[in-house]
């Protein structure tokens, strides 16, 4: 490779490691829900070789209404033994998988195209993506997910490529298998691109010795064993039943809405043509379609306030032109490759569309790699056009494209550092940890400390920003029953109870009560308040524009007497 290439190939490299690790425990603004109770389990483990529930060394963790998988949380005990109980902490794992998935894309793309240009490009596109930066900055298992499916392609290939290192290939296929434990869709996504690289490469697989793809399947049955002992059990296929569509009670209950619509409609037309099983496979081909929408990937992105920042989409405005252009130039000339990119899309849109809410951005955190090599060739194609055209016309092409280029990276940016953490506060939880302290503090004070159920402020919060010992949690912790979905929750541990105020009784014997904003009856005075930061708003009224600035409440606190 020239010197030149070589040295903006570092400077790509050092860009993702920037990117993802600076301000990392600050922006995003505060800790959701899953990664405190991700970053407190892993202390657990670390402190006592138990979860939160006191289970030792679980496949599955328990968390809230979902069964957590275990190899983020595992990994994420090294990062917490070295730097403590903090955000930073356990964001880290997915910050160095993010960093590491840029550079793996490189070897991805180098060996399976064997294109310079095309590598740097894609590279580079990966490195400043918008939906791949996000969730490398937060706690998503996802992150960890993309890296082993990325590197356990590459040995995999490699394997192929390179038949004398028969360690490649098997490598490639446990690394592929331990992809499962990482992330829920996995679960089948993972089978189902094993399956595709059996199929795609057969060619080269039957030159491998027989005895190297019998080791390959067998290393990847014992690691997927306790998957298998597991399937039918808690964590295993129950856990995703509120999220597939044909038994998600959010779905069904839409398709059975719908249908009593039709009540008077002849019985035989009904069960024909609005029967359940029907609606369900309309509804699945409907989320499919969701996935090719030009709003989610190119303008607003998620709606979720823990998936994006609300004002941009999944990848630069710019990019839908390069990936369409990029497409079309690799269909006509490289159509296996193509193929390639194409299955691995519709791989994970076709198990994506199985679940509820789409387009969904976690769930389609694989389409990175097959859509950003698009684009990548499509920016060659434009350059390689650009250089083609008449000379004055190419400057001012060239010239707009990169106007476009640089306006886009300074809006998202922009965006991501100064707007999303004040206008996602809420989604974040920006103010648990200074209540959680504050708690803390002021604990001896209290016989007890009761949190209103309808106050939002979550019990993983105030263990994650106490590092509440977790031998003490595991004795103290009295759970409530599981409700339909399995969400279940602490309603006491130490001094901290969760419940409905009884707000005269409570008070009256010197309780320190947690409530939100508008929860106490009239004539209560709350002697403490935690505000979300202050953020602006303008509105237009008819023709004139009113600004101010909101602080909107997270919580009240009343002392009793």
């Amino acid at each position: 490779m020239e010197k030149k290439k070589k040295l903006f190939l570092i400077f790509i490299f050092l860009l993702a490691f920037f990117l993802r690790f600076y301000k990392l425990g600050e922006v995003p603004n505060g800790l959701y829900q899953d990664e405190t109770a991700i970053g407190y389990n892993a202390y657990s483990i670390l402190k006592t070789g138990r979860d939160e529930h006191n289970q030792p060394f679980p496949l599955y963790f328990r968390s809230f209404g979902d069964y957590k998988l275990p190899l983020y949380i595992y990994l994420s005990i090294v990062p917490i033994k070295f730097f403590g109980l903090n955000p930073f902490s356990v964001r880290f794992i997915s910050a160095l998988s993010g960093v590491f998935t840029v550079i793996l894309i490189y070897f991805l793309v180098d060996i399976i195209f064997k294109n310079k240009n095309l590598v740097i490009l894609t590279t580079l596109l990966t490195a400043v993506n918008p939906w791949h930066l996000h969730y490398s900055r937060a706690t998503f298992e996802v992150s960890l997910s993309l890296f082993l499916i990325v590197l356990g392609t590459i040995l995999f290939y490699l394997g192929l490529e390179k038949r004398k290192n028969v360690t490649f290939f098997p490598f490639g296929v446990m690394i592929l298998a331990l992809a499962l434990y990482t992330y829920n869709l996995t679960r089948l996504l993972v089978p189902l691109f094993i399956s595709f690289y059996f199929y795609f490469w057969k060619s080269e697989i039957k030159k491998i010795s027989r005895k190297i793809v019998l080791l390959s399947v067998i290393l990847a049955f014992l690691i997927l064993l306790p998957f298998f002992f597991t399937f039918l059990k808690e964590g295993g296929y129950s856990s995703a039943k509120g999220t597939l569509i044909w038994s998600s009670a959010t779905v069904q209950s839409k398709i059975l809405e719908f249908r009593a619509f039709l009540l008077h409609f002849p019985f035989l037309a009904s069960k024909l043509f609005f029967n359940r099983w029907l609606l369900t496979v309309w509804q699945y081909f409907l989320n499919f379609l969701s996935y090719f929408s030009v709003v989610f990937f190119f303008i607003s992105g998620s709606s979720h306030g823990n998936h994006g920042i609300g004002n941009f989409g999944q990848f630069y405005p710019l990019e839908l032109f390069f990936m369409i252009l990029g497409a079309t130039k690799l269909f006509e000339k490289d159509k296996r490759n193509f193929n390639f990119l194409v299955i691995w899309f519709l791989i994970v849109v076709g198990v994506a569309s199985l679940t509820r809410e789409a387009p969904h951005a976690t769930r389609g955190f694989f389409l990175i790699f097959p859509l950003e090599v698009f684009s990548a060739c499509g920016v060659m194609e434009f350059l390689k056009r650009l250089k083609n055209a008449k000379r004055t016309l190419g400057k001012i092409l060239g010239g707009l494209l990169l106007l476009g280029g640089i306006y886009s990276l300074v809006f998202y940016f922009t965006s991501y550092y100064f707007r999303f953490p004040l206008f996602y506060a809420r989604f974040w939880r920006s103010a648990d940890k200074e209540i959680s302290l504050y708690l803390k503090e002021n604990e001896p004070k209290y016989e007890k400390i009761i949190i209103s159920e309808d106050s939002d402020l979550i019990y993983s919060s105030l263990l994650f920003y106490q590092v509440y010992k977790p031998e003490k949690f595991q004795k103290e912790a009295e759970w409530v029953p599981p409700d339909s979905e399995g969400f279940s929750f602490p309603k006491k541990f130490g001094k901290y109870e969760f419940r409905k105020i009884d707000w005269e009784k409570d008070l009256s014997r010197g309780n320190l009560i947690i409530a939100k904003e508008g929860e106490k009856p009239q004539g209560f005075v709350p002697a403490k308040v935690f505000y979300y930061p202050s953020r602006p708003v303008f509105l237009g009224l008819k023709q004139e524009i009113v600004n101010y600035s909101v602080s909107e409440v997270a919580y009240e606190v009343f002392e009793g007497k």
